[in-house]
């Protein structure tokens, strides 16, 4: 029982993924087409962060309009074209683009704006792309798509306002509505610009050298005194021997006359030490 059990679990997995697998292709009307938009709901509840999710949204949105210029071209006549197909197209279009269109005007607002550009430009290839098809669609599905052109065209016009609006202190009014967020209307109080960093002080030059660099004064090394330094005596080392050199003999006295001894000039000794 287990192994059949478990035989059957890989028999519906393997037929669950090859379902969602063929789906990818699937157009409104198709059998497939439940478990198209089953896996894409799926794939949104795995999606985390708002702005994935937005994007997530609008990546739907736009896989909507596919769906319509596929159907477009499968059905050259309108008058075989399957009106009940356009129409969830267009409704499931209009769902996405409302839910992402919301979010990313809520994001866009509380940062740099980045987001309500992206959700500008979105929205106007999002229209060329409807109204160039539209004419090829079934009476009814072509007065259905006027809404969807005229959401897009409010999705734009309130993305450029919030933009116009982003350097001021109130971007938003605090109103609502389907798409977002409505754009203040009051007067636009600037914000203050960031203050511009100091610079640091520069040394201005001495006068009479306009070229000389600005910058913080070198001291000049010192000039060498022209005096020679003062030799020190020697002083004996002890141990070392002193030898005194001997008197020069003179030639010999004048007969009557003395003579004295010559005086030997010795250097001072240091207390305690003796010659040697």
């Amino acid at each position: 029982m287990a192994v059949a059990a478990l035989a059957v679990l890989a028999l519906v997995g393997s037929l669950a993924g090859m379902s969602v697998l063929l789906s990818r292709d699937a157009l409104p009307g198709d059998a497939l087409y439940g478990i198209k938009r089953t896996a894409e709901a799926a794939s949104l509840g795995l999606t985390f962060g708002d702005e994935p999710k937005a994007l997530k949204h609008l990546e739907f949105a736009s896989a909507r309009l596919s769906e319509i210029e596929t159907l477009a071209r499968r059905y050259p006549d309108p008058a075989d074209a399957p009106v009940g197909g356009y129409l969830t197209a267009l409704t499931d279009f209009d769902n996405d683009a409302v839910a992402g269109s919301r979010q990313l005007i809520a994001l866009g607002t509380g940062s740099d704006g980045r987001l309500l550009e992206s959700l500008r430009d979105w929205s106007k290839a999002q229209a060329s792309r409807l109204r160039q098809v539209s004419a090829q669609l079934p009476e009814a599905a072509r007065n259905r798509q006027h809404a969807s052109r005229a959401l897009l065209d409010g999705i734009t016009e309130r993305a450029s306002g919030l933009l116009a609006r982003m350097d001021c202190y109130q971007i938003t009014s605090g109103s609502y509505d389907d798409i977002g967020a409505l754009p203040a209307t009051g007067p636009c109080e600037v914000k203050d610009p960031a203050p511009a960093s100091s610079a640091a002080p520069t040394v201005p030059a001495p006068p009479g050298d306009p070229g000389a660099p600005t910058g913080p004064e070198i001291p000049s090394p010192p000039v060498p005194s022209a005096e020679p330094t003062p030799q020190l005596p020697l002083l004996p080392v002890p141990g070392a021997t002193v030898s005194v050199p001997a008197p020069t003999r003179d030639p010999a006295p004048a007969a009557g006359t003395t003579t004295t001894p010559p005086l030997i000039d010795l250097p001072s000794l240091l207390p305690g030490l003796g010659i040697g």
